[in-house]
């Protein structure tokens, strides 16, 4: 019988394996593999998570806090089997404050992905992924996502709720979620995000010292949640831990684990925790007026002295803001004799993939002592979490104690150089300490202490400093001995504490209380921070006419990769013309800055995505909401190949279309403008062959008629053929060769047909819309792959991707779905049957005359002949106008809601207490058909049915009801029922037992069922 300290290691040196070793050796054989063991505190961890306590993590940086996510799912695996008796949270939630060029706990589970999948038979990864595959009831082990801005995110992540995931979050992102209140998605989508991240899931928050706002809030929502009545899901509240690389973080009242004498006598822990640091001064803050002109010029000379001293030719440059950090890339890009990299936090996904593939590739697999030419790495705060490099010397800018600790986690990482130079430098011009940008008196306080502990030049010198202070984990613990550390870090805000009272506001979704209650103070406390908006560029927003460009932004929705997040004020700046003023990669760190005076109105119109989901054109600067995001023209810049630059200038690139998880099912835009702003190419050259392509399909005369697939191909092999396969990753046509890729993808599809057939989407067959407008517009709609499309769950009411579905088969199949998903979650039985029941009578309110009217492209006529009423039109979810046609003609008020109206018909139902819901909470199941859209928390939207029709329905019991349409509208019980639910089984459990249903019902819309 081999013990659990055994089977782990194992575990991790096949996962090991997969990443470091030649496909063709088995781990169990491979020297390499042989010696490679956990850090002793990584079974001390593991030991404790196994008896049920997830203590926090106080661990040096280079000591692998990655590795959480291998104890949990280790653990998850072994307790795969146990049904509801498991107590290993499902789904790991890491969360960071700062913005990130490259998140290594993120890498790492997606490496353990492909580990997961590829795993060798009989290995002890293969049983792993079995048992991962049991718990999901799919064939799936672990599923991994990025919570960044953008909207797919909450729709497209999980597609079940029982599979196990690890996401990787930025604060806003995880706890606006948390407290059903999305930044960026609409209101109904809060109870599923809150279902999939809010319950049966540990929270594991770095660097929690900059985030105690968020660990308490989480703290207090799982406190609530232990209140349910319902003992399952009371006991599946989440989980919160700090993780930390800094001592005197606050939370010394916590349960945490930490570095002990084993670790420090480890062979490969040892030399990092006490790797020769050394640590200088120097005073630049007299050099110039510009504090970003002085840290440039200070870094400069800094270099030249290390440079013929460095033992890993890799330098560290990092300044506390993007301004800063663009000032020293600009000074030092022009050497000849270095490579030099510029990272910064506030950057597209789409930019910093296209980082990856270069220096920055070379930098994460590790520097190598031979390289020609140093490589200096010029960076914001992203640089201290996430990013596992190590570096021969390091030029930092003052900051606070912990910042400071984070950055030298990156020199020297394993501790193996015989010295790792370090200077410290002072370049803010402000006397008023307060007024240091980001780190503010803490900055000063720290650097303060440093002087007691190695003297201050105010130039660098000949040669390195003799006199410099080593720092490393082992050191300063010692150096610190006397002092009150409270001074040296950013002090906390105030944190308001959430309770009851406030949970009950948050869970109110639909409709919100007026005036909403904001998430910030909970996710940051009481702070002068100014709130982060989400900003992205689009190229073909330029019509006079403003009513087509929701229509075109809901064609191709906002995506993580198109995205970056920046303070409200940044985006103020440069939509006002003023000077972009210093921001960092911290997410809500307090504002030195202060506010502009006077009233400035918009250089240009931008469109802002309001709190019902519709996007309006904003004019006045303050009328930009916090949390909101914000479509600019591409035109209008902001943004360049590193990252955000808060000048206007170069156009941004355009790249709806290219989202990564779902390219192949998106939508492509064949639009001058557009394929001009993703190309960085003439946008007159495009137009010819759009043009062309649209007259001939347009062709109504000629014969015979021309074919449309070989008029969309041309214009493809067109397209592609204007575009280069490579171009450089920090020029214009930067995405060129992506562009080019997706048309090529296209190209492949062997069947293309107009929009106006009835053919629909399936997986050969592409469609074609030609859009009005002031030029030639195509849009391309590829098949249907099988993968997740552009469907939402408005879009589920009427769409499938395949064909008309009939009510009584979606009904059964959603059903069976719901009851799939909940014995997956190993809920009991009077919880399956409720879900099922619900699943099963979800839509009866599409019996509606009108509503089938408008399923058949508004003939009612039609819809009166057929066999049997349908639930799904086949409409391809893209066509939008035309389901909005289809419902003008048919009659139907898209404000009436069809689950008002199957939520009577079940209440009226249960009301005679039928033996087939005997057992079941008759007031839940009510609830999830009233709720499988999101409204009905606790209201329903109030528009009644002008023309009220009866309905009858043939219920599971094969009884009949007999409902009027009357009942649309508000039903005024509901509140009480709502808030009756929410005690019985929590906020969180409610969640999700409504993502039980709702997930299954667009999975079954998905795919045509």
């Amino acid at each position: 019988m081999t013990t659990l300290a055994q089977d782990f290691t194992r575990y991790v040196r096949e996962i090991h394996h997969h990443a470091h070793c030649p496909p063709t050796t088995r781990a169990a054989n491979c020297r390499a593999c042989r010696s490679y063991r956990p850090f002793p505190w990584q079974l001390r961890y593991l030991k404790a998570a196994a008896g049920g306590r997830w203590p926090d993590l106080a661990i040096p940086t280079g000591l692998g806090k990655t590795s959480l996510v291998d104890i949990w799912l280790f653990l998850l695996a072994r307790q795969a089997d146990l049904g509801a008796q498991r107590r290993v949270p499902l789904r790991l939630v890491t969360v960071v404050d700062r913005r990130l060029v490259v998140d290594q706990t993120f890498e790492h589970a997606r490496q353990l992905v492909r580990a997961l999948e590829e795993a060798e038979a009989g290995s002890d990864l293969a049983g792993a992924a079995a048992a991962l595959r049991r718990l999901a009831h799919g064939p799936t082990p672990l599923v991994t996502a990025r919570m960044r801005g953008g909207q797919q995110w909450a729709s497209r992540w999980l597609t079940n709720p029982a599979q196990p995931a690890v996401a990787v979050s930025t604060i806003d992102q995880a706890g606006s979620r948390l407290l059903l209140r999305s930044y960026q998605d609409s209101p109904r989508w809060a109870p599923i995000e809150a279902g999939l991240i809010g319950i049966d899931a540990l929270w594991a928050i770095d660097e929690a010292h900059l985030a105690q706002a968020l660990l308490a809030t989480a703290t207090d929502c799982a406190a609530e949640q232990t209140t349910a009545t319902d003992s399952v899901l009371a006991d599946r509240a989440l989980t919160a831990l700090a993780m930390t690389a800094t001592i005197g973080t606050g939370a010394d009242a916590r349960d945490a684990l930490s570095v002990v004498d084993d670790d420090r006598a480890d062979p490969v822990a040892g030399p990092r925790l006490n790797a020769r640091r050394t640590v200088s001064l120097l005073d630049a803050s007299g050099w110039s007026r510009d504090s970003a002109d002085a840290f440039a010029r200070a870094a400069e000379q800094c270099l030249e002295l290390v440079l013929p001293h460095l033992e890993l030719p890799a330098v560290a440059v990092v300044a506390n803001t993007i301004s800063h950090a663009r000032a020293a890339h600009r000074r030092l890009a022009t050497r000849k004799d270095i490579d030099v990299l510029l990272l910064i936090g506030r950057c597209r996904s789409a930019e910093r993939d296209l980082l990856r593939t270069g220096t920055l590739a070379e930098l994460l697999a590790g520097i190598a002592p031979a390289r020609p030419r140093p490589l200096v790495v010029i960076a914001t705060q992203t640089i201290e979490v996430g990013l596992d490099i190590s570096t021969g010397a390091l030029i930092s800018e003052n900051a606070d104690l912990t910042a400071l600790v984070q950055r030298l986690g990156r020199l020297d990482r394993y501790g193996t150089l015989t010295s790792a130079p370090c200077t410290v430098i002072r370049a803010s011009t402000g006397t008023e300490p307060r007024m240091i940008p980001v780190y503010g008196q803490a900055a000063h306080y720290t650097w303060q202490w440093l002087t007691t502990l190695t003297p201050v030049r105010t130039h660098p010198g000949q040669q390195l400093p003799h006199d410099a202070v080593v720092i490393n984990p082992t050191t300063l613990p010692e150096l610190l001995a006397d002092t009150d550390t409270t001074t040296l870090r950013c002090g906390g805000p105030h944190i308001p504490r959430l309770h009851r009272r406030l949970i009950d506001t948050f869970t109110h979704t639909a409709p919100q209380p007026q005036p909403p209650e904001a998430p910030g103070p909970f996710l940051h406390g009481l702070t002068t921070a100014p709130p982060d908006v989400d900003v992205l560029w689009r190229a073909d927003l330029t019509a006079p006419d403003t009513a087509h460009w929701t229509d075109r932004l809901r064609q191709n929705p906002p995506h993580p990769a198109e995205t970056v997040t920046v303070p409200v004020t940044a985006l103020r700046r440069l939509l006002t013309a003023q000077s972009p003023g210093d921001t960092s990669d911290l997410e809500g760190a307090d504002s030195t800055e202060t506010p502009p005076p006077g009233t400035h109105r918009l250089a240009d119109l931008v469109l802002q995505r309001e709190a019902d989901g519709t996007w309006q054109p904003v004019t006045d600067p303050a009328r930009i909401r916090p949390g909101a995001t914000v479509v600019l023209p591409s035109a209008f810049g902001g943004h360049d190949a590193y990252g955000w630059t808060g000048h206007p200038g170069q156009p941004v690139p355009d790249l709806a279309d290219h989202p990564p998880a779902t390219t192949a099912t998106t939508p492509l835009r064949a639009d001058p403008h557009v394929l001009a702003s993703t190309s960085g190419i003439d946008t007159a050259l495009f137009a010819t062959p759009i043009t062309a392509a649209v007259t001939a399909l347009q062709d109504n005369d000629s014969q015979p008629p021309p074919s449309p697939t070989r008029i969309v191909h041309t214009l493809l092999d067109t397209l592609a053929d204007l575009l280069p396969d490579t171009a450089p990753t920090d020029q214009a046509q930067r995405f060129a060769p992506l562009l080019r890729h997706r048309l090529h993808a296209l190209r492949q599809v062997p069947a293309w047909s107009s929009t106006d057939t009835t053919r629909g989407r399936d997986r050969r067959h592409g469609l074609f819309l030609i859009e009005d407008g002031p030029g030639p517009r195509l849009l391309l709609i590829p098949p249907n792959t099988g993968l997740a499309a552009a469907i939402d769950d408005e879009e589920s009411d009427a769409s499938s991707l395949t064909r008309p579905v009939a009510l009584t088969t979606h009904h059964h199949q959603v059903g069976r779905r719901s009851r799939d998903y909940a014995n997956a979650l190993n809920l009991p039985e009077p919880l399956v049957r409720a879900t099922e029941l619900a699943g099963q009578g979800h839509d009866w309110g599409k019996l509606h005359r009108r509503f089938q009217g408008m399923l058949c492209q508004g003939d009612t006529l039609y819809a009166e002949s057929l066999n049997a009423p349908l639930a799904k039109s086949g409409t391809d979810p893209a066509d939008r106008a035309g389901r909005r046609a289809a419902a003008r003609l048919a009659g139907w008020d898209p404000r009436l809601r069809h689950e008002a109206l199957s939520a009577a018909v079940m209440k009226t139902w249960l009301a005679t207490d039928p033996p087939a819901a005997r057992g079941c909470d008759h007031e839940l199941v009510t609830h999830l058909v009233a709720a499988h859209h999101g409204h009905a928390r606790p209201l329903l939207p109030e528009t009644p049915d002008p023309n009220p029709v009866a309905i009858t329905c043939r219920m599971p019991d094969h009884r009949t009801v007999t409902v009027s349409s009357t009942a649309i509208g508000t039903d005024w019980s509901h509140p009480d029922a709502f808030q009756a639910l929410t005690r019985r089984y929590g906020p969180w459990g409610l969640a999700l037992l409504e993502t039980v249903v709702r997930l299954a019902d667009i999975a079954c819309s998905q795919e045509g069922t």
